[in-house]
């Protein structure tokens, strides 16, 4: 049973305590008709009690036992009053008073009143910054956790909504994922709502639904905590980050490290300082945390080797051959960059299409596609050319899946774009370079 909907039943089994004491001020004063239709309150009310508690945790309850004996006691007193049997009320009221205890000391202490956090990713590829914590509630005896993935759309160049997504289907098999158009965020009323994306409409590539926006949902629960799906590189933060819809009206912002929050802190006060006035200096110092990073957490995932697909063993061969995580970012795409962008992917298709000893795994980032359609289209061609071209020449592994980890894990090296990936490679002390899209030579 929710705990919200648990508390709403003490409050009216203390309603139903008034109306006892009330029923037996009445009988003790000759006020027996006065009674009646407060006995008939008592009884709806407790019957109502007992449907609720049903509803909730099924049938067989002993609360629900101990209600249905309280309603037979006040029918039994009802009757009396009826029948002017003055010698068996004051008994009855007693033994009411005492049942009455009894179910509310079931009520508390017999069933449980759980709590409900509510978790909305939308892609599947940046679960990994949500996933620990739903874990943790998911083993809690004192949570409810629904996982439930929310739709996106891609923009048009003109910042209209196109085309929409929905990834639900592809989380993995053992976690269990709640449908968006079924479950009601205003009915639920999640004591805690958490979230990975804090752009709203300011993202130019892609959108979540307009309904999950933070600046809506934070009034369907008690409290809204934003995780970032990115990790700051080398704990450095740019300001632009730090003032976005998620973390304004998020109640909880949960970051990497001592060294982001104060960054964190620090650019927001900056850049709003009405808000910080409004709310007290100390409020906001306690909305950001410093509790880590899901990502980082993840890092423990699957051992090298185990539950790769087939074509990746089959380039991975017998062994021996180094795996270089390669990621390209998707600014690349965008209209200033994809020239040198372009040039430089043949490049390093040449280099590693010679290697024997290391295999490239190239892993692209989830909405480098999206970006192009949006904000570059005349590279949206040449781009699926290339990742065909990569694919059937079989240059090397190519990773489109959600599995990030899987892919970090495999790794021997990082090459690529500057991404909060690279800290992921820095946290397991792997080597990283960095590409640079003006060297080209062999």
């Amino acid at each position: 049973m929710r705990k919200r909907e648990k508390d709403r039943l003490l409050e009216i089994m203390d309603t139903l305590s008034d109306g006892i004491e009330e029923i037996r001020r009445l009988i003790e004063n000759a006020q027996e008709e006065e009674a009646l239709p407060l006995l008939a309150d008592c009884q709806e009310a407790a019957i109502a009690i007992g449907n609720a508690i049903e509803q909730a945790e099924g049938t067989g309850t002993r609360a629900v036992g101990l209600l249905e004996e309280l309603c037979e006691l006040i029918y039994r007193c009802d009757s009396a009053v009826s029948l002017d049997e003055r010698e068996s009320r004051a008994d009855i009221c007693g033994r009411i008073e005492s049942k009455y205890a009894e179910a509310r000391e079931e009520l508390i202490h017999g069933i449980k009143g759980k709590k409900l956090a509510v978790f909305l990713p939308y892609k599947v590829s940046m679960w990994d910054s949500l996933e620990s914590v739903w874990r943790a509630s998911a083993e809690d005896a004192d949570w409810i956790s629904v996982v439930m993935p929310i739709p996106y759309f891609d923009k048009r160049p003109d910042g209209t909504l196109g085309e929409m997504h929905y990834e639900g289907g592809d989380f993995p098999s053992d976690v269990p994922v709640a449908e968006w158009q079924q479950f009601s965020l205003e009915k639920e009323h999640p004591d805690l709502i958490f979230i990975h994306n804090p752009y709203d409409q300011y993202n130019y590539v892609t959108t979540v639904h307009p309904f999950f926006y933070a600046s809506r949902i934070k009034q369907y629960t008690e409290k809204l905590v934003y995780i970032p799906y990115f990790i700051h590189q080398n704990d450095m933060v740019e300001d632009t980050y730090c003032v976005l819809p998620g973390v304004i009206y998020a109640d909880t912002v949960v970051l990497q490290s001592e060294k982001v929050r104060e960054q964190y802190i620090g650019y927001f006060e900056e850049a709003l300082p009405e808000l910080v006035q409004k709310q007290g200096k100390r409020a906001v110092e306690d909305k950001f945390q410093a509790w880590g990073s899901p990502k980082l957490d993840a890092l423990c995932g699957e051992e090298k080797g185990e539950e790769l697909p087939d074509d990746w063993k089959e380039m991975l061969g017998e062994g021996g051959r180094k795996v270089i995580f390669f990621n390209t970012h998707l600014s690349r795409l965008m209209k200033e960059n994809s020239e040198g962008f372009f040039k430089k992917m043949e490049w390093v298709f040449r280099v590693f299409e010679k290697r024997e000893d290391a295999v490239l795994l190239w892993r692209p980032h989830p909405l480098s596609l999206d970006t192009a359609k949006s904000m570059n289209p005349e590279a949206v061609e040449p781009y699926l050319e290339l990742v065909e071209r990569y694919k059937e020449q079989r240059i090397g592994i190519y990773d489109d899946s959600g599995d990030l980890h899987r892919a970090v894990n495999l790794a021997d090296a990082y090459y690529g774009d500057r991404s909060s990936v690279t800290e992921l490679f820095r946290q397991q002390r792997k080597p990283i370079m960095i590409m640079d899209c003006e060297v080209l030579e062999e």
